[in-house]
Protein backbone atom coordinates (compact mmCIF):
# COMPACT_ATOMS: atom_id res chain seq x y z
CA UNK A 1 0.00 0.00 0.00
CA UNK A 2 2.84 2.38 1.19
CA UNK A 3 4.71 1.73 -2.62
CA UNK A 4 1.35 2.75 -4.08
CA UNK A 5 0.70 6.05 -2.72
CA UNK A 6 4.34 6.48 -3.10
CA UNK A 7 4.32 6.00 -6.67
CA UNK A 8 1.08 8.06 -7.16
CA UNK A 9 3.14 10.77 -5.45
CA UNK A 10 5.75 11.05 -7.73
CA UNK A 11 3.78 10.50 -10.82
CA UNK A 12 1.35 13.88 -9.54
CA UNK A 13 4.68 15.53 -8.84
CA UNK A 14 6.45 14.73 -12.33
CA UNK A 15 2.64 16.18 -13.75
CA UNK A 16 2.49 19.32 -11.94
CA UNK A 17 6.46 20.03 -12.90
CA UNK A 18 5.64 19.46 -16.66
CA UNK A 19 2.53 21.53 -16.30
CA UNK A 20 4.93 24.15 -14.49
CA UNK A 21 7.30 23.99 -17.41
CA UNK A 22 4.91 23.92 -19.82
CA UNK A 23 3.29 27.19 -18.61
CA UNK A 24 6.89 28.97 -17.98
CA UNK A 25 7.35 28.49 -21.72
CA UNK A 26 4.39 29.94 -22.11
CA UNK A 27 4.61 32.85 -20.40
CA UNK A 28 8.23 33.46 -22.17
CA UNK A 29 6.68 33.06 -25.26
CA UNK A 30 3.69 35.81 -24.60
CA UNK A 31 6.05 37.97 -22.91
CA UNK A 32 8.26 37.52 -26.30
CA UNK A 33 5.60 38.31 -28.29
CA UNK A 34 4.65 41.21 -26.03
CA UNK A 35 8.41 42.71 -25.81
CA UNK A 36 8.81 42.46 -29.81
CA UNK A 37 5.80 44.24 -30.91
CA UNK A 38 4.19 46.78 -28.67
CA UNK A 39 6.55 49.08 -29.46
CA UNK A 40 5.70 48.58 -32.94
CA UNK A 41 2.22 48.45 -32.74
CA UNK A 42 1.56 51.18 -34.86
CA UNK A 43 3.43 49.25 -37.81
CA UNK A 44 1.40 46.24 -37.68
CA UNK A 45 -2.20 48.62 -37.20
CA UNK A 46 -0.75 49.93 -40.40
CA UNK A 47 0.16 46.44 -42.14
CA UNK A 48 -1.16 43.51 -44.02
CA UNK A 49 -0.07 40.11 -44.32
CA UNK A 50 1.16 40.01 -48.10
CA UNK A 51 2.57 36.58 -48.03
CA UNK A 52 4.77 34.24 -45.77
CA UNK A 53 8.16 34.35 -45.93
CA UNK A 54 9.72 30.76 -47.70
CA UNK A 55 12.37 28.53 -46.46
CA UNK A 56 12.08 29.18 -43.01
CA UNK A 57 11.82 25.87 -42.21
CA UNK A 58 14.58 24.68 -44.83
CA UNK A 59 17.68 27.17 -43.53
CA UNK A 60 16.64 29.77 -45.18
CA UNK A 61 17.81 33.06 -43.97
CA UNK A 62 16.25 35.81 -45.76
CA UNK A 63 17.61 39.07 -47.31
CA UNK A 64 16.40 40.30 -50.53
CA UNK A 65 12.78 41.21 -52.01
CA UNK A 66 12.00 42.18 -55.50
CA UNK A 67 8.67 42.21 -57.10
CA UNK A 68 8.07 41.24 -60.75
CA UNK A 69 4.98 42.70 -62.32
CA UNK A 70 4.76 41.27 -65.55
CA UNK A 71 4.86 37.93 -63.82
CA UNK A 72 3.17 38.56 -60.40
CA UNK A 73 5.58 37.13 -58.54
CA UNK A 74 8.15 38.24 -55.49
CA UNK A 75 11.53 36.94 -55.50
CA UNK A 76 12.92 36.04 -52.15
CA UNK A 77 16.94 35.64 -51.87
CA UNK A 78 19.08 34.39 -49.36
CA UNK A 79 21.67 32.17 -47.97
CA UNK A 80 21.20 29.27 -45.96
CA UNK A 81 22.26 28.57 -42.27
CA UNK A 82 23.90 25.56 -42.98
CA UNK A 83 26.26 26.69 -45.24
CA UNK A 84 25.16 25.24 -48.65
CA UNK A 85 24.33 27.10 -52.00
CA UNK A 86 22.12 30.11 -51.59
CA UNK A 87 18.43 30.03 -53.05
CA UNK A 88 16.26 32.57 -54.72
CA UNK A 89 12.92 31.54 -54.12
CA UNK A 90 9.58 32.34 -55.94
CA UNK A 91 6.53 33.49 -54.34
CA UNK A 92 2.81 34.18 -56.45
CA UNK A 93 1.83 37.69 -55.93
CA UNK A 94 -1.79 36.66 -56.17
CA UNK A 95 -2.41 33.75 -53.65
CA UNK A 96 1.19 34.28 -51.84
CA UNK A 97 2.10 30.28 -52.56
CA UNK A 98 5.58 29.26 -52.37
CA UNK A 99 6.45 28.19 -56.28
CA UNK A 100 9.75 26.74 -55.14
CA UNK A 101 13.21 27.98 -55.58
CA UNK A 102 16.59 27.56 -57.96
CA UNK A 103 19.98 28.01 -56.30
CA UNK A 104 22.58 30.59 -57.41
CA UNK A 105 25.40 29.29 -59.39
CA UNK A 106 28.64 30.55 -61.03
CA UNK A 107 29.12 30.79 -64.84
CA UNK A 108 30.21 27.37 -65.16
CA UNK A 109 26.87 26.19 -63.75
CA UNK A 110 28.65 25.27 -60.33
CA UNK A 111 26.65 26.23 -57.20
CA UNK A 112 27.84 29.13 -55.13
CA UNK A 113 27.41 30.20 -51.70
CA UNK A 114 27.21 34.09 -51.53
CA UNK A 115 25.40 35.75 -48.73
CA UNK A 116 23.09 37.22 -51.31
CA UNK A 117 22.26 40.50 -49.19
CA UNK A 118 19.80 41.93 -52.20
CA UNK A 119 18.14 41.35 -55.37
CA UNK A 120 16.57 43.48 -57.81
CA UNK A 121 14.89 42.74 -61.36
CA UNK A 122 15.41 45.34 -64.51
CA UNK A 123 14.29 44.12 -67.89
CA UNK A 124 15.35 40.33 -69.07
CA UNK A 125 17.75 40.07 -65.65
CA UNK A 126 17.82 39.32 -62.37
CA UNK A 127 21.29 41.29 -60.06
CA UNK A 128 21.62 39.80 -57.13
CA UNK A 129 24.38 41.45 -54.10
CA UNK A 130 28.10 40.01 -55.07
CA UNK A 131 28.59 40.92 -51.26
CA UNK A 132 32.97 41.55 -50.42
CA UNK A 133 33.83 40.93 -54.04
CA UNK A 134 32.68 44.14 -55.04
CA UNK A 135 30.11 42.83 -57.91
CA UNK A 136 26.38 42.05 -59.19
CA UNK A 137 25.86 38.60 -59.94
CA UNK A 138 23.53 38.76 -63.02
CA UNK A 139 21.01 35.98 -63.97
CA UNK A 140 18.51 35.54 -66.79
CA UNK A 141 15.15 36.32 -65.28
CA UNK A 142 13.18 33.82 -67.58
CA UNK A 143 15.28 31.45 -66.45
CA UNK A 144 15.12 31.88 -62.82
CA UNK A 145 11.02 31.79 -62.93
CA UNK A 146 10.79 28.80 -64.91
CA UNK A 147 13.51 26.42 -63.82
CA UNK A 148 12.25 23.57 -61.70
CA UNK A 149 12.66 23.57 -58.14
CA UNK A 150 15.91 22.80 -57.27
CA UNK A 151 17.82 23.53 -60.19
CA UNK A 152 21.00 25.39 -60.42
CA UNK A 153 20.78 28.57 -62.42
CA UNK A 154 24.33 29.76 -64.28
CA UNK A 155 25.19 32.86 -63.96
CA UNK A 156 24.96 35.33 -67.09
CA UNK A 157 27.73 37.55 -66.08
CA UNK A 158 28.64 39.99 -63.23
CA UNK A 159 28.27 43.56 -62.68
CA UNK A 160 31.51 45.32 -61.36
CA UNK A 161 31.41 47.83 -58.52
CA UNK A 162 35.28 48.18 -58.49
CA UNK A 163 37.19 51.92 -59.59
CA UNK A 164 40.32 52.93 -59.96
CA UNK A 165 41.81 52.46 -56.29
CA UNK A 166 38.00 52.34 -55.13
CA UNK A 167 34.95 49.80 -54.53
CA UNK A 168 31.61 49.10 -52.78
CA UNK A 169 31.07 45.66 -52.04
CA UNK A 170 27.40 45.34 -52.97
CA UNK A 171 24.94 44.78 -49.51
CA UNK A 172 22.00 45.63 -51.65
CA UNK A 173 20.31 46.83 -54.83
CA UNK A 174 17.40 48.69 -56.06
CA UNK A 175 16.35 50.35 -59.89
CA UNK A 176 14.26 53.45 -60.28
CA UNK A 177 13.41 55.23 -62.99
CA UNK A 178 17.08 55.76 -65.43
CA UNK A 179 19.03 53.98 -62.93
CA UNK A 180 20.37 51.16 -60.38
CA UNK A 181 21.90 51.77 -56.90
CA UNK A 182 24.01 49.26 -54.98
CA UNK A 183 25.26 50.19 -51.44
CA UNK A 184 27.04 48.91 -49.15
CA UNK A 185 26.76 48.19 -45.17
CA UNK A 186 28.68 49.80 -42.29
CA UNK A 187 29.24 48.68 -38.72
CA UNK A 188 31.58 48.72 -36.49
CA UNK A 189 33.94 46.50 -35.81
CA UNK A 190 32.89 43.81 -37.97
CA UNK A 191 31.10 45.31 -41.35
CA UNK A 192 34.19 48.18 -42.04
CA UNK A 193 33.91 50.84 -44.96
CA UNK A 194 36.91 51.89 -46.81
CA UNK A 195 37.61 55.17 -44.83
CA UNK A 196 37.60 57.60 -47.71
CA UNK A 197 33.86 57.01 -47.46
CA UNK A 198 33.34 57.75 -44.21
CA UNK A 199 32.20 61.86 -44.11
CA UNK A 200 30.80 64.15 -41.01
CA UNK A 201 28.16 66.09 -42.63
CA UNK A 202 27.31 69.65 -42.40
CA UNK A 203 24.26 68.85 -39.33
CA UNK A 204 27.37 67.24 -37.64
CA UNK A 205 26.27 63.28 -38.40
CA UNK A 206 28.96 60.90 -39.35
CA UNK A 207 28.04 59.07 -42.56
CA UNK A 208 30.09 55.91 -42.67
CA UNK A 209 28.72 54.08 -46.64
CA UNK A 210 28.72 55.01 -49.64
CA UNK A 211 25.27 53.98 -52.37
CA UNK A 212 26.28 54.52 -55.87
CA UNK A 213 24.33 54.83 -58.77
CA UNK A 214 24.08 53.68 -62.75
CA UNK A 215 22.66 54.98 -65.10
CA UNK A 216 20.99 52.97 -67.70
CA UNK A 217 22.88 53.05 -71.33
CA UNK A 218 23.01 51.82 -74.27
CA UNK A 219 26.91 53.35 -74.70
CA UNK A 220 30.08 50.79 -75.61
CA UNK A 221 31.28 51.02 -71.65
CA UNK A 222 27.68 49.92 -70.73
CA UNK A 223 26.83 45.80 -69.08
CA UNK A 224 23.26 44.32 -69.33
CA UNK A 225 21.96 47.84 -70.40
CA UNK A 226 23.74 49.95 -67.63
CA UNK A 227 26.61 52.51 -67.32
CA UNK A 228 29.72 51.30 -65.65
CA UNK A 229 30.31 54.86 -64.84
CA UNK A 230 28.75 56.08 -61.70
CA UNK A 231 26.39 59.00 -61.68
CA UNK A 232 26.04 59.99 -58.32
CA UNK A 233 27.05 58.78 -55.13
CA UNK A 234 24.48 58.79 -51.87
CA UNK A 235 26.60 59.07 -48.36
CA UNK A 236 24.45 56.85 -45.68
CA UNK A 237 24.59 56.41 -42.15
CA UNK A 238 25.43 53.15 -40.87
CA UNK A 239 23.03 49.66 -40.83
CA UNK A 240 21.31 49.91 -43.99
CA UNK A 241 19.74 46.67 -45.01
CA UNK A 242 17.79 48.72 -48.20
CA UNK A 243 16.88 51.05 -50.01
CA UNK A 244 13.71 51.95 -52.15
CA UNK A 245 12.68 55.04 -54.02
CA UNK A 246 9.10 56.87 -54.39
CA UNK A 247 7.73 59.54 -55.54
CA UNK A 248 11.39 60.68 -55.82
CA UNK A 249 12.15 60.05 -52.03
CA UNK A 250 14.38 57.81 -50.69
CA UNK A 251 14.01 55.08 -48.13
CA UNK A 252 16.19 53.23 -46.50
CA UNK A 253 15.98 50.57 -43.53
CA UNK A 254 18.34 50.22 -41.06
CA UNK A 255 18.89 47.43 -38.49
CA UNK A 256 20.96 45.04 -36.54
CA UNK A 257 20.40 41.98 -34.41
CA UNK A 258 17.00 42.53 -31.91
CA UNK A 259 16.75 46.03 -31.83
CA UNK A 260 13.79 47.75 -33.85
CA UNK A 261 14.54 48.62 -36.90
CA UNK A 262 14.18 51.85 -38.26
CA UNK A 263 12.64 53.53 -41.56
CA UNK A 264 14.00 56.83 -43.21
CA UNK A 265 12.65 58.74 -45.46
CA UNK A 266 14.99 61.58 -47.50
CA UNK A 267 14.04 64.31 -50.03
CA UNK A 268 17.56 65.49 -51.89
CA UNK A 269 15.69 67.10 -54.56
CA UNK A 270 17.08 70.48 -54.90
CA UNK A 271 19.78 69.88 -52.62
CA UNK A 272 23.32 70.25 -53.51
CA UNK A 273 26.16 67.82 -53.50
CA UNK A 274 28.52 68.44 -50.46
CA UNK A 275 31.07 67.58 -52.27
CA UNK A 276 32.81 65.63 -55.61
CA UNK A 277 34.76 62.24 -55.87
CA UNK A 278 37.55 62.17 -58.58
CA UNK A 279 36.96 58.37 -60.17
CA UNK A 280 38.45 56.74 -62.76
CA UNK A 281 36.18 56.24 -65.45
CA UNK A 282 36.07 52.32 -65.83
CA UNK A 283 34.28 52.43 -69.36
CA UNK A 284 36.40 55.45 -70.92
CA UNK A 285 39.32 56.70 -71.91
CA UNK A 286 41.13 56.03 -68.29
CA UNK A 287 40.22 60.06 -67.85
CA UNK A 288 39.13 60.92 -64.08
CA UNK A 289 35.46 62.08 -63.56
CA UNK A 290 34.28 63.92 -60.57
CA UNK A 291 30.94 62.35 -59.33
CA UNK A 292 28.64 64.27 -56.81
CA UNK A 293 27.93 63.39 -53.78
CA UNK A 294 24.53 64.03 -51.92
CA UNK A 295 24.04 63.67 -47.83
CA UNK A 296 21.05 60.98 -46.63
CA UNK A 297 21.48 63.16 -42.82
CA UNK A 298 18.73 65.10 -40.83
CA UNK A 299 18.99 67.93 -43.05
CA UNK A 300 16.90 65.69 -46.31
CA UNK A 301 15.41 63.10 -44.20
CA UNK A 302 11.61 63.61 -44.41
CA UNK A 303 10.09 61.23 -41.94
CA UNK A 304 10.99 57.92 -40.08
CA UNK A 305 8.92 55.18 -38.42
CA UNK A 306 10.21 52.05 -36.83
CA UNK A 307 9.61 48.51 -37.81
CA UNK A 308 10.04 45.28 -36.42
CA UNK A 309 13.92 43.56 -35.68
CA UNK A 310 16.10 42.32 -38.28
CA UNK A 311 13.97 44.48 -41.68
CA UNK A 312 16.07 43.78 -44.77
CA UNK A 313 15.71 44.87 -48.67
CA UNK A 314 12.29 46.90 -48.64
CA UNK A 315 10.32 47.61 -51.93
CA UNK A 316 6.73 49.59 -52.87
CA UNK A 317 4.20 47.33 -54.48
CA UNK A 318 0.98 49.14 -55.14
CA UNK A 319 1.63 51.98 -53.08
CA UNK A 320 2.71 50.01 -50.24
CA UNK A 321 5.92 48.81 -48.68
CA UNK A 322 7.00 45.64 -48.12
CA UNK A 323 9.54 44.66 -46.07
CA UNK A 324 12.12 41.24 -45.59
CA UNK A 325 12.91 40.01 -42.44
CA UNK A 326 15.42 37.47 -41.07
CA UNK A 327 13.87 37.36 -37.19
CA UNK A 328 11.77 34.17 -37.95
CA UNK A 329 14.98 32.05 -39.98
CA UNK A 330 16.84 28.97 -38.10
CA UNK A 331 19.13 31.53 -37.64
CA UNK A 332 17.07 33.61 -34.62
CA UNK A 333 14.33 31.65 -34.30
CA UNK A 334 12.64 34.37 -32.15
CA UNK A 335 10.57 35.99 -35.01
CA UNK A 336 9.06 32.40 -35.70
CA UNK A 337 6.73 33.84 -32.37
CA UNK A 338 6.45 37.49 -32.84
CA UNK A 339 4.77 37.98 -36.66
CA UNK A 340 8.29 37.51 -38.63
CA UNK A 341 7.75 34.67 -40.45
CA UNK A 342 5.41 36.94 -42.74
CA UNK A 343 6.39 39.58 -44.89
CA UNK A 344 3.50 42.54 -44.39
CA UNK A 345 2.44 45.37 -46.87
CA UNK A 346 2.73 48.58 -44.84
CA UNK A 347 0.71 52.04 -45.39
CA UNK A 348 3.45 54.16 -44.98
CA UNK A 349 1.45 57.43 -45.05
CA UNK A 350 -0.02 56.56 -41.46
CA UNK A 351 3.23 56.05 -39.86
CA UNK A 352 5.60 58.45 -41.58
CA UNK A 353 6.21 61.17 -39.41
Amino acid sequence: MTEKKSGSKLKKTVITIIAVLVLLVVLVLALARLYFRVPVRAYYKASEKAFKIPGLTDNMVPQGLDYVETYDTYLVCGYQKNGSPSRIYRIDGKSGKDNGYVIMGDENGKAIRPHAGGLAVDGKYLFVAGDEDALINVYDLNEVLSADSGTVVKMTGSFPTQFSGDKVNVAWICFTDDRMIVGEFYRKPNYMTDESHWIRTTAGEENRAFAVTYKFSADEDSIFGISRTPSEIYSMPGLVQGMAVKDGKIWISQSYGTARSKIRCYDISGSEPVSFRKMNNPGGDGTDISVPIYVLDSSTQKSSFDAPPMAEEIIFVDGKMLIMCESASAKYVFGKFTGGRWCYATDVEKLAK
